[in-house]
């Protein structure tokens, strides 16, 4: 699976308004208009008490705010006051601290789209498939279309885009693109020839039409130019779920 903390400092350095002495305003190429623009980072931030009996006792228990993980995802829709985000469950998985550490916490999703950060709640989560849906606050003169999901998979060499952010590598005014080719599916399970590693997980795959086909959630070990994710019958009868219980449209 893709995560990892080291990948973070990248992504901290990128967000920071240190070094960049001018900001050049961000185009998007308008045929990747609408897929780079429900680009999201997402970060995962620990907030944990370190605290063993002792410390109980004095109240000299220490807090730490740290980076655990970042992820990729996209804005699939919108309402009024909330936008819908898609990423692969095992980022949104609250794992928990091992057995031997004395620590207590929070864990806290934030969400990066251009120079804008909020923060995030797993509104539904797919262990199977490994999808997860983010809910997040929709901020004022903010639009964003909603995906259009393909009605099939592709066939096997058609050409794919990929928009993530591996090893944590995002800033306001980049947007990383990949493409690669379909590779097929094992009962649901697909692969394709895109680069993916840390932090890659939940990035879109779209078609040539600028359809959404799939869903990182894995890379190959130790060939990272082969990577996986559910077909999009999976993630549309995960869409429909939630859609009949939380109006995401």
């Amino acid at each position: 699976m893709l995560g990892s903390i080291l990948s973070l400092f990248s992504m901290f350095y990128l967000f920071s308004c240190n070094g960049h002495p001018k900001i050049v305003e961000t185009k998007f190429n308008n045929t990747y208009k609408d897929q780079l623009s429900n680009f999201t980072f997402l970060v995962k931030e620990v907030n944990l008490v370190l605290c063993d009996e002792s410390d109980k006792k004095m109240a000299t228990c220490d807090e730490v705010t740290f980076p655990d993980s970042s992820a990729s995802g996209v804005v699939i829709s919108q309402s009024k006051s909330h936008i819908f985000i898609m990423t692969a469950n095992h980022f949104c998985a609250d794992t928990p601290p091992e057995e031997d550490m004395s620590m207590e916490g929070d864990r806290v999703i934030q969400v990066y789209i251009g120079s804008t950060m909020r923060d995030a709640k797993v509104v539904f989560e797919d262990e199977d498939d490994d999808l997860c849906l983010l809910e997040a606050l929709k901020f004022k003169q903010e639009n964003f279309s909603p995906v259009r999901f393909a009605n099939e998979m592709p066939d096997i060499g058609d050409k794919l885009y990929n928009f993530a952010a591996p090893n944590g590598i995002g800033s306001p005014n980049t947007r990383l693109m990949f493409d690669g080719y379909f590779a097929g599916c094992e009962q649901g399970f697909c692969m394709y020839s895109i680069p993916a590693t840390f932090g890659s997980s939940g990035s879109a795959v779209y078609n040539e039409e600028g359809e959404l086909v799939s869903i990182l959630v894995a890379a190959a070990i130790e060939f990272e130019n082969v990577s996986m994710g559910p077909d999009i019958t999976k993630i549309s009868n995960f869409v429909k779920s939630i859609d009949k219980v939380v109006d995401i449209y």
